[in-house]
């Protein structure tokens, strides 16, 4: 069962708008984001016109995550998709995690740092010198899981 955040008045407040929200990795929804709070927070024409619920959005990265090669690939997809878009990135690993853990995870990150010029995320915060997957704070993930 899926718990639920809280978010309070203030800490909507704090929320960025546009192009600021889109690059706070952990906050974007992509094209998740409801018609109405597209208007709230500033992000017509920024996005797609189709909205897609979670669900929708899981299954197209999980198909595109299908389609790579070999487990560097799928490790600098699933990192790449950290660095824009958390929720979604944080889903497909609860929905597929005996699959994905070892691509997050050595022995694909061992791979990935001697392959480092190859494997650099979008924003190169998962290129082996911060902190790793397992080290990030529990509460994004809870979301997903009970």
């Amino acid at each position: 069962m899926a718990t639920t955040l809280l978010i309070t008045q203030s800490d909507v407040l704090n929320i960025p708008r546009g192009m600021d929200l889109l690059d706070t990795p952990i906050l974007n929804e992509g094209t998740a984001f409801t018609e109405e709070e597209r208007t709230e927070f500033g992000l017509q024409a920024l996005l797609p016109p189709h909205v897609e619920t979670l669900d929708e959005q899981a299954l197209r990265a999980y198909e595109a995550f299908q389609r790579k090669d070999n487990d560097l690939e799928r490790h600098i997809y699933l990192r790449a998709l950290q660095d824009t878009n958390e929720v979604l990135f944080y889903r497909l690993i609860v929905d597929h995690i005996e699959e994905m853990t070892p691509l997050v995870y050595t022995p694909t990150v061992a791979t990935a740092i001697e392959h480092k010029d190859q494997s650099h995320s979008v924003r190169g915060t998962h290129d082996g010198g911060g902190p790793g997957f397992w080290q990030r704070p529990r509460r994004r993930i809870c979301r997903f899981v009970g």
